[in-house]
């Protein structure tokens, strides 16, 4: 390129430079943003979703920053810091529970919940067939058994009986020293076979007992009581530390979950779901569906663009950003060649 086109490109882009520097300005930014927005939504209802990108593109993306992403190390001391922010913000002293959840909310949730019949059995199956449950069993009626023995009322009426129980102890430990503890040991073991033979009687007594109403009433009576608390109040119970430690635990959680084939699969399942039933639609179609309307995305631009676009000319960043992009342009041997044939 000459000398004398090499200064009348430059004079082009500068010019360039400008115009779009200007039109990023004022009155002429929205005008300029309702454009090309309408622009792009006629676009839009031309491109079919699996058109512009295919399933496996965001499967790829989704695994990239769900998946396969290092977190950095600064990220569980940032979740610590969020966590004690949360928790004494003074939002909470404003709040009713019944704030956050309404009374129609928690009908509803409670009637899904008694709904999982199947699910709620095999947690009562569950919790009396297992050994804590058997062993906590067996120790409070041992105690029980032990305690009724030892201080019941009609042992209590009779003169001298604590002395001669007391007595009689004594001359069996000493007549037989392991007698005592082989009793002991046997009637915990008696108390424990038959809490093993009785747990199924227990658990289909115990299904059959908590039925639908009586636990939906108990459950709208624990609410109702509890409703006009204020959030603050939950503090009494649940510490600062206590809320950064559940955070803390839930992200290495997830840290833990996000690696396993669970998790991915998950992802890549939504996402066909996804695509099986909006591939075909237009983007246009798809940003109706989602309720992203023309008004909204507009606003969001103006947001945003307003308050960048004028730092970045503070700055004296929005020029050069804008030159970068044009100037391979107005240096190529197109523009030389066009420049040429005017002269």
């Amino acid at each position: 390129m000459t000398k004398k086109k090499k200064g009348l490109a430059d004079a082009l882009l500068k010019a360039h430079v400008q115009f779009v520097v200007e039109r990023l300005q004022g009155d002429a930014l929205q005008a300029w943003l309702e454009h090309e927005l309408d622009a792009l939504l006629v676009d839009a209802g031309k491109l079919k979703l699996e058109e512009a990108v295919t399933r496996q593109m965001i499967k790829d993306t989704a695994r990239t920053y769900a998946v396969e992403l290092e977190i950095a190390g600064s990220l569980p001391e940032l979740v610590g810091d969020i966590a004690r922010a949360l928790y004494a913000h003074e939002i909470h002293a404003q709040t009713r529970l019944a704030d956050l959840a309404s009374t129609t909310h928690v009908y509803e949730l409670t009637d899904i919940a008694l709904g999982l019949r199947t699910l709620r059995e095999k947690i009562i199956n569950g919790v009396l067939s297992s050994p804590v449950y058997r062993s906590f069993a067996s120790d409070l009626l041992y105690r029980g058994i032990v305690g009724y023995l030892t201080q019941n009322s009609m042992t209590r009426r009779i003169p001298g009986a604590d002395s001669v129980m007391r007595i009689g102890k004594n001359m069996l430990s000493k007549a037989s020293p392991g007698l005592e503890a082989s009793i002991e040991d046997g009637l915990r073991k008696y108390i424990e076979r038959s809490i093993e033979a009785t747990s199924g009687r227990s658990a289909e007594l115990l299904r059959s007992s908590l039925e639908d109403e009586p636990l939906r009433a108990l459950v709208l009576d624990i609410w109702d009581r509890m409703k006009t608390q204020r959030v603050d109040q939950l503090r009494d119970d649940i510490g600062s530390r206590d809320i950064e430690e559940l955070f803390v635990a839930g992200y290495e959680f997830w840290l833990d979950l996000r690696r396993t084939p669970f998790y991915a699969t998950m992802i890549d399942t939504g996402i066909d779901v996804f695509f099986d039933k909006y591939g075909s639609a237009t983007l246009r179609e798809l940003l109706d569906e989602l309720g992203i309307t023309r008004e909204l995305m507009l606003r969001e631009a103006m947001r945003y663009a307003t308050h960048v676009v004028p730092v970045l000319k503070r700055r004296k960043l929005l020029e050069p950003a804008i030159r970068r992009l044009l100037a391979d342009f107005y240096a190529s041997k197109a523009v030389a060649e066009l420049l040429g044939e005017l002269g």
